[in-house]
């Protein structure tokens, strides 16, 4: 048994599953049978194994691997190769739509369901990857390979989801890899540079602060976003030190904006704002975040007070628990936290009150619609309150005409950020910005954003 078996969960191991899909596609090579193989990794498994343990990561895992054998058929084999990856093999299906309607009906759900661990409720995910035999592969290998493809699609695409293996599947992975490859230098090489978006205050129109958005300024490919990328060096394990490389150019040049003058000239018109950071799961997991910060800033010169974190909600209530010390501690340093993205991931208020922040930033989704949608208008109304209520400034991402600008003046938002004012400049050019729009500031303490001149052009 113990040959055959994972000692962990007692499913079969990766030996006994080659075994028996090796006799599944021989009999559905003489019957004419479909055979459906699930690759099968859980979401975010290693921060909760990180921040809790391994005694719950085990517990969790022997949960799952309870509730995959619920999800499946009892002549279906459920597998575990290892660490969060486990193989289904269904036999004797009718095609691919059959075994996505399982997987999307009945398995996710399952998972997704909270699993009770020594007194922990926790919470995961899943992506599933499928191949079906005969159709996507002839043989155990070629079947092995593209369900393992498929399921990195399923996280590539926003985890907790399946995904059926499709010709175009390997071409994809393969350009993943060979970005993942080229991002794995682009520190090195200089490619990675910070620009940054302006914050306003929505009753005097004066810059608040500045957000710090990495760019990748690829050779070949010209700019990369963020969208692109982030999500590669978060599967990757490339994240931390690229969140640590835009910590440290972020408080630098925020020491360089704070360069005394030449003699007579005005000071820099950057200088003393407030620097915003965005933090990944990884970071925040991280036992080495706030003593780095703490070097960061003391090296840097920069109070603590000017820099701020922004973590999305979904991050914190990832591990509410782990978060909240991590919290708690960087509060210690005197540095400011948002909450990011607000509204469009999941919360519990109970913990959302405990967490010592200082501002939540509206969803640019809700900006952008709450002119043509009721219930995004009720949205934006009712986080600006709640905001409010906690004692916490809030800040509308997203705003690109002047009706929406007047809209969150008259809902009482305290910051505004968006296309309207500036895009995300790099250094050069924000500076230029900042001198253009201070000089069409009216010179009247507390103007009206609606009495100032419209903004600069951008470029597209």
């Amino acid at each position: 048994f113990l040959a055959h078996h994972d000692m962990l969960t007692e499913l079969p191991n990766r030996s006994l599953c080659v075994q028996r899909l090796q006799d599944a596609l021989a009999q559905a090579g003489a019957t004419g049978e479909q055979v459906g193989v699930l690759f099968i990794d859980l979401d975010r498994f290693k921060s909760i194994n990180d921040t809790l343990g391994h005694h719950i990561g085990d517990g969790l895992l022997r949960s799952v691997a309870a509730r995959l054998t619920q999800a499946t058929r009892h002549y279906d084999t459920v597998s575990r190769l290892g660490g969060d990856e486990f193989v289904v093999i269904m036999r004797d299906v009718e095609g691919p739509a059959e075994v996505l309607q399982a997987v999307e009906r009945r398995l996710i759900p399952l998972i997704r369901q909270s699993h009770a661990v020594e007194g922990h409720e926790l919470n995961v995910s899943c992506s599933v990857g499928i191949a079906v035999f005969p159709g996507d592969g002839g043989d155990l290998d070629e079947l092995m390979r593209r369900a393992d493809a498929a399921m990195y699609e399923a996280k590539t695409a926003g985890r907790d989801m399946a995904r059926l293996y499709s010709l175009e599947t390997d071409q994809r992975v393969q350009a993943r890899q060979a970005l993942e490859q080229q991002l794995r230098h682009a520190l090195e090489r200089g490619e990675l540079v910070l620009h940054y978006q302006p914050r306003l205050d929505a009753r005097t129109g004066r810059i608040t602060g500045l957000e710090a958005l990495v760019r990748w300024m690829h050779p070949v490919l010209g700019q990369v976003l963020p969208g692109e990328f982030i999500p590669i060096a978060e599967e990757s394990g490339l994240i931390r030190s690229l969140g640590a490389w835009v910590l440290e150019r972020a408080c630098s040049q925020w020491r360089q904006w704070q360069a005394a003058p030449a003699p007579g000239a005005a000071p820099h018109p950057l200088a003393g704002l407030p620097v915003s950071v965005n933090l990944s799961v990884a970071q925040l997991a991280d036992p080495h975040l706030v003593p780095e910060i703490r070097q960061l800033l003391s090296r840097s010169g920069m109070p603590a007070r000017l820099l701020e974190l922004e973590l999305t909600e979904s991050q914190l209530m990832e591990n509410a628990g782990t978060a909240q010390q991590q919290l708690e501690a960087l509060k210690a340093l005197g540095v400011q936290l948002s909450i990011d993205d607000f509204g469009t991931g999941y919360s519990s208020l109970a913990y959302l009150k405990r967490f010592d922040l200082d501002k939540l930033k509206v969803d640019r989704s809700f900006v952008r619609d709450m002119l043509n949608s009721a219930a995004d208008m009720a949205i934006t109304r009712a986080i600006i309150a709640l905001g409010h209520t906690l004692g916490l400034e809030v800040i509308a991402e997203g705003v690109e005409d002047e009706a929406a600008l007047q809209t969150l003046r008259s809902l009482d938002c305290d910051e505004l950020q968006g296309f309207y004012f500036s895009q995300a400049l790099p250094e050069d050019a924000l500076t230029d910005w900042a001198r253009a729009y201070a000089s069409r500031l009216p010179l009247v303490p507390g103007p009206s954003l609606a009495a100032l001149p419209p903004p600069a052009s951008q470029p597209a």
